[in-house]
């Protein structure tokens, strides 16, 4: 389903969004032919058209205002000329060649990728592995809001329930006074952290020098 039309097979080992942007960016300038499909919308600003007077009859029978400025023929209003979907006439084909305007691009375009058995979408092409991960995780945490929100315990939700329970426990023990294990092992071992830091800081202070003891003269009494 995927091959109809003008389509071709690349066969590459390279990640799909770093070969995505190469393929495509090699576009080719084409002009409008007649009976070709317009792939997007073409207006002709107003300006020098660098025709000579000679041909200001086409412009008028396209309906198309125009005016002899210094010796060529100068368009005053913009010009739709090509609507994106419909069929390029030969009147718009001509109008563009006269004034060497090729406004399509044309090149080739990924529209599927094959990869060990699976056919990716479009949007899954320029994704990246940082992309991916990104939306696995923004997964995981609607999956734990909605697990904690009804209640539903599983791997992802039980570390959360257990550490807001600890906290709902922790608030009711400081506002009524309770006494808890875990909350006193945990006031015991911050003084006991500060000792430790004390004397580590101790260790590391220089000792210092001892006084010299003068000597003492010997007076003689006698």
């Amino acid at each position: 389903e995927q091959i109809k039309g003008k389509v071709g097979l690349i066969f590459t080992d390279e990640p799909v969004f770093e070969l995505k942007p190469i393929i495509e960016s090699h576009k080719v300038k084409t002009p409008a032919k007649v009976g070709m499909i317009a792939p997007i919308n073409v207006t002709v600003p107003p300006g020098p058209s660098g025709l000579d007077p000679s041909q200001i009859s086409f412009f008028h029978a396209l309906h198309i205002s125009t005016k002899i400025q210094k010796g060529q023929i100068e368009i005053l209003k913009e010009v739709k000329v090509c609507e994106k979907g419909k069929v390029v006439g030969n009147s718009e084909a001509t109008l563009l060649k006269k004034l060497n305007i090729n406004p399509f691009l044309y090149g080739m375009e990924l529209i599927s990728v094959y990869d060990d058995g699976s056919i990716l979408a479009p949007e899954v092409m320029t994704m990246t592995p940082d992309d991916i991960c990104e939306k696995f995780k923004s997964g995981v945490n609607n999956l734990i809001g909605l697990s904690l929100n009804l209640g539903f315990a599983n791997e992802l939700s039980i570390p959360h329930m257990v550490i807001n329970s600890f906290k709902n426990l922790a608030a009711i023990s400081l506002s009524t006074k309770y006494k808890l294990a875990a909350l006193e092992n945990l006031s015991s071992a911050q003084p006991a952290a500060q000792k430790v830091e004390k004397a580590e800081a101790k260790k590391e202070e220089p000792k210092n020098a001892e006084p010299e003891k003068e000597e003492e003269e010997e007076v003689d009494m006698g």
